[in-house]
């Protein structure tokens, strides 16, 4: 195949001549040349079928700067570039299911893919994507619109193609408003820009052409008399005066007021009218989430103190009645008039505000993406690329504060507790909440247990002060779970410290502990019956109390489960050294002394750390989250024997001890290498000792179940049966739940009644566990049913009954394990081992 070259004098003439022969001699492609290529078969499917030509020879280029080289055209299928004369000037050949690029033959730079019939009538709209071009053209059914792709994919083509098609048609090239560098590119020529808020294929979906050019978020912009966009400057003068009405909208330094001018004054200068709004506030952004939903305004405004205030108010919250923003404001510090007409002026002015700026709006705090999402702002990445706002409801009275600087929090404060046990830990705790997502860890928790005074409220305010006021800071357990659900959400990558367990509801504490671990609040319906999106969150939080979190719950007649003891890991307080919380005295020369003077200077300096930990984090994410599972890993390689339970409580700890590494390789805490590591080891060694290295706490709760049935009910619901002697009358036992081999001590429960007594456990897991344990007698094989012996039911059917024996009263859990003699009731005479880290005493 190839092209034949004419007069240089002619030249633009003699490429369009050369072009139109490169087609020539191909035939329409079948569906077997076109290899089910999805791509070629939708085009196909779009176009005239002859339009679509089956290429057999390669190209070689006779003009031009390419002239003689040749282009691998052999098998492709072709597809011809038009100009708006409808004349062949190049043509595109695509190598079906290959991702390479097709060869594009095109000397006049101007060529377009032509979907639909070119006609002067007809409006043309260009896209610089061929997918593009093709659904719009499916969504428009219509015959009035001609579609022009570029087979370039450059802007600059684009360009070329839109200028040469406008000369003789109304051209209109859609872009939605993060498209600043293709609008000031196509400035000064004879077209227009269709400026949407999404791309024009997502909102063809769901609304007509005629619908997108009438919404009033859409804009119709001429090219040719806007060279460039003034609502893009880098530097936007915000909210100019506003047209409303008869009158208008103007900010100035004492307020928002409407206005009306006095038109018989000449010089339009005399106000008609004047109503003061509010102090001033901005419309800095209109905001929207990932998927164009969720729309609102980032407002600005500044309180009597001065202090600057930003809220991305959901403009859910104009629609019905609007006092609870407007209440939302006024608690924040904005002035509202009370004047009810003109008190309606400020809906309409953040709904219609003309500003073109766009922000992200997320939904919660802590990490998205590279960025670490704050109440007022975002940390992290590339904060030019787009604005990232937090959108709510209401606007968050943050918690977050400083006082002093760094280095007056890291040498006064934290750097003389480098030796404290529980208050490093504490510290530590503060900057673990931004590794949870990095390395894909849930929320967990930590309860200090200890008498009155013991320090453990001191330890929760020094760990607060790494983010702000600790009074502030920290939280009360004196909550609804659907408060606390709410202070999770906005802790969200983050610390939350709850002070003083006892102060908390203990029926519902258990629920609470499980919200928390597994990081999802309830899920909620709006009043159409659609299901709201559940808040979520990781956490880590540290709590305090004189009892456990078992304790509680049991005050109050509820089960603690073996899920609430991973969730939340107890550690004493008490340092073992006599002095309470402290391991030593560095700052005072009493206990008492000393926790005055932490407790001062946790409130004389705060909030600095935290800054400063977001920053170094967020400078190199991905180094801090290697460095972070390195730190793990070695941690975790000092407890390998930890069976599962108590491996899942440790890694939490692990992530502890990283986070306080590597904030002091920050130099934020003033500590040495190794001390922070050192504290945590030291903390889960108190929580190994006091629960046992295996961990496995339902195993313990079931046996403890069992044993404190058989306790309370051994005498009373167990029917006495006797090997050696015969009873001339069966006793009475009323509410029988089974039968006491009196000679042996072991209980034989009745099969009808043992689901009830194994409640709130399965009885699945019950036996499995007594049966690890050798607390199970077995004489039927793999079969778990017991059979009794004949003497003890003469002259009756002997009952299916699951035995337990006596030696489940001598259990005593959390010590090691001892070799034990079986009783040999159940046929046997040798030696076994309890296993799980329950051990027998001898009766």
């Amino acid at each position: 195949m190839t092209t034949t070259p004419t007069n240089s004098q002619e030249k633009a003439h003699a490429d369009n001549m050369g072009a139109h022969t490169l087609l020539q001699g191909c035939k329409p492609a079948t569906d077997e040349q076109l290899a089910g290529c999805p791509f070629l078969i939708k085009l196909k499917d779009m176009l005239e079928p002859e339009r679509l030509l089956f290429s057999t020879d390669n190209t070689t280029i006779y003009y031009g700067e390419k002239i003689g080289k040749t282009e691998p055209t052999a098998n492709t299928i072709g597809l011809a570039l038009t100009d708006k004369q409808g004349d062949t000037v190049g043509a595109v050949f695509y190598t079906p299911n290959s991702k390479a690029k097709p060869i594009v033959i095109d000397p006049t730079g101007y060529g377009a893919i032509v979907i639909g019939e070119p006609n002067k009538a007809h409006e043309v709209i260009a896209f610089n994507d061929l997918d593009d071009g093709i659904d719009v053209y499916s969504y428009l059914m219509s015959s009035d619109k001609t579609i022009i792709v570029s087979p370039h994919k450059t802007k600059q083509c684009l360009k070329k193609m839109v200028q040469h098609w406008s000369s003789g048609s109304q051209v209109t090239v859609p872009m939605t408003l993060d498209d600043k560098g293709l609008i000031n590119l196509l400035a000064g020529v004879k077209a227009q820009a269709l400026v949407t808020v999404a791309h024009i294929v997502t909102m063809m979906q769901h609304d007509s052409y005629e619908a997108i050019l009438a919404d009033s978020d859409t804009q119709l912009i001429s090219l040719q008399d806007n060279a460039y966009y003034p609502e893009w400057r880098d530097d936007p003068q915000l909210n100019e005066p506003m047209i409303y009405a008869d009158g208008r909208f103007e900010l100035y330094h004492d307020g928002l007021f409407f206005v009306k001018y006095n038109d018989d004054d000449p010089a339009n200068i005399t106000f008609k009218f004047k109503a003061f709004v509010c102090s001033p506030i901005e419309v800095i952004a209109k905001t929207r989430d990932t998927g164009s939903t969720t729309w609102g305004r980032l407002l600005q405004w500044r309180d009597d103190d001065n202090v600057t205030h930003k809220w991305a108010m959901p403009l859910a919250l104009l629609q019905g009645d609007a006092k609870e923003y407007r209440r939302e404001l006024a608690s924040q510090g904005l002035n509202i008039t009370t004047n009810p007409r003109q008190r309606s002026y400020l809906d309409a002015y953040i709904q219609n505000y003309p500003i073109h700026k766009r922000a992200r709006c997320v939904d919660r705090l802590g990490w998205d993406g590279e960025q670490y999402i704050l109440p007022d702002g975002a940390i992290g990445g590339d904060n030019d690329k787009e604005l990232i706002v937090y959108q709510s409801a209401n606007s968050l009275n943050s918690t977050l504060a400083q006082q002093g600087d760094l280095t007056q929090w890291r040498n006064e404060l934290c750097q003389p507790l480098a030796e404290q046990s529980r208050f490093v830990f504490s510290i530590a705790c503060a900057f673990a909440g931004q590794l949870l997502e990095p390395l894909g860890s849930d929320s967990g928790g930590f309860h200090f247990l200890g008498s009155s005074s013991m320090g453990k409220s001191l330890s929760l305010k020094v760990a607060a002060s790494v983010w702000g006021n600790p009074d502030r800071y920290v939280k009360t357990w004196r909550s609804t779970d659907n408060a606390l659900e709410g202070t999770a959400s906005e802790h969200n990558d983050s610390f939350l410290p709850l002070d003083e367990v006892s102060e908390g509801n203990p029926t519902i504490l258990g629920n609470i502990i499980y919200m928390l671990g597994n990081g999802q609040g309830k899920g909620r319906s709006t009043t159409t019956g659609h299901n709201r999106t559940a808040k979520t969150w990781r956490i880590i939080f540290l709590s305090n109390g004189e009892k456990t979190i078992q304790q509680e719950m049991a005050q109050a007649g509820k089960k603690t489960n073996a899920g609430v003891e991973v969730r939340v890991a107890h550690i004493d307080a008490d340092a073992g050294k006599g002095l309470k919380t402290f391991d030593s005295l560095v700052l005072a020369k009493t206990s008492e002394a000393q926790a005055d003077k932490i407790n001062e200077l946790s409130h004389a300096y705060y909030g600095s750390a935290g800054i400063a930990w977001l920053e170094h984090i967020t400078s190199d994410k991905t180094a801090t989250t290697a460095t972070a599972g390195q730190l793990v890993g070695d941690f975790m390689s000092q407890y390998s024997d930890l069976k599962a339970q108590a491996h899942r409580v440790a890694k939490r700890f692990a992530i502890v001890a990283a986070a306080g590494e590597i904030a002091t390789q920050a130099g934020i805490t003033g500590w040495q290498v190794g001390q922070a590591t050192t504290a945590v080891m030291t903390c889960l060694d108190n929580w190994l000792d006091n629960y046992g290295r295996d961990g496995e706490h339902e195993q313990r709760q079931i046996i403890d179940h069992i044993k404190a049935f058989i306790e309370q009910h051994g005498s009373s619901r167990f029917q006495p049966c006797y090997r050696n002697t015969r009873l001339d009358f069966e006793e009475r036992t009323p509410n029988r739940v089974g039968y006491r081999n009196m000679d042996t001590g072991d209980y034989y429960f009745s099969k009808e009644t043992f689901n009830k007594v194994c409640e709130p456990f399965s009885k699945s897991k019950v036996l499995q566990v007594l049966e690890e344990a050798d607390l199970l007698l077995l004489n039927q094989g793999d079969r778990k049913i017991y059979k009794a012996p004949d003497t003890l039911f003469s002259g009756k059917q002997r009952p299916s009954v699951y035995a337990v024996t006596a030696n489940i009263l001598c259990c005593e859990p959390m010590k090691k394990c001892e070799p034990m003699k079986k009783d040999g009731t159940n046929g046997t005479d040798g030696t076994g081992y309890m296993q799980q880290g329950i051990a027998l005493s001898h009766c």
